[in-house]
């Protein structure tokens, strides 16, 4: 059983997709594109509370909020991560477990005590967390992401063709029917590091002058 805890910084920015070609063409010169050079698909459900508790803390700016979500990069694949996604002001706490898509089904289908059947604390907390708020899957979004990575571990990626659905049974589904997010000209840059963002980073996202935002592509899909 796969169990994975990130503890990191993380900042968002929304750009032109003419940016993003430039800020490309710098990283190129200096990092190592991760996975697909022209980009994989990431798919995600995620799930809220009857009455929307984690949306209205995201956009009430609250200081401590969450996420709760399934996420698949390949519908085909039998293995899926369940994440709970906690930040506290710019302070992200990620904590994944990898579990069977057929237990992942159950999970849709609000039959959340499959997940009394992993012996460990992120199964239990986000257990916990769905039952006593009464959560449901609300909304699935799906994007293409270029990342990059450096050798210490700091990531930046660029999320575009960003789409929802509402049929959150259809998350495992080949096709689904989807609304689009963003225009096809929009692209959401995120830069994530552990301690310290490297100095030619930072010097890259100043020259395009892009400031930083608070954004969700969780909060948009629902706002469509």
């Amino acid at each position: 059983m796969e169990v994975l805890k990130t503890f990191r910084h993380e900042f968002k920015y929304v750009i032109s997709y003419e940016e993003m070609l430039l800020i490309r063409n710098d990283l190129n010169k200096i990092l190592k594109i991760d996975r697909k050079d022209n980009g994989y698909m990431i798919r995600s459900l995620y799930f809220d509370s009857i009455n929307d508790i984690d949306y209205y803390d995201k956009l009430g700016g609250e200081y401590k909020r969450k996420k709760i979500r399934l996420r698949t990069y390949d519908v085909s694949s039998n293995k899926v991560k369940l994440e709970i996604k906690q930040k506290i002001d710019i302070h992200q706490l990620k904590e994944s477990l990898v579990i069977s898509k057929k237990d992942a089904k159950e999970i849709i289908r609000e039959n959340y005590d499959v997940l009394l059947s992993y012996d460990n604390p992120v199964a239990l907390k986000i257990y916990e967390i769905l039952v006593s708020n009464c959560y449901k899957p609300k909304v699935i979004i799906e994007y293409s992401r270029i990342a990059y990575v450096t050798d210490t571990n700091t990531r930046i990626t660029f999320d575009f063709n960003i789409k929802k659905s509402d049929d959150t049974s259809a998350f495992f589904k080949k096709n689904v029917n989807y609304v689009d997010v963003t225009s096809p000209k929009e692209v959401v840059m995120e830069v994530k590091f552990d301690r310290f963002l490297e100095p030619y980073i930072t010097e890259i996202i100043n020259k395009y002058r892009t400031n930083n935002q608070s954004v969700s592509k969780y909060v948009m899909g629902r706002n469509i």
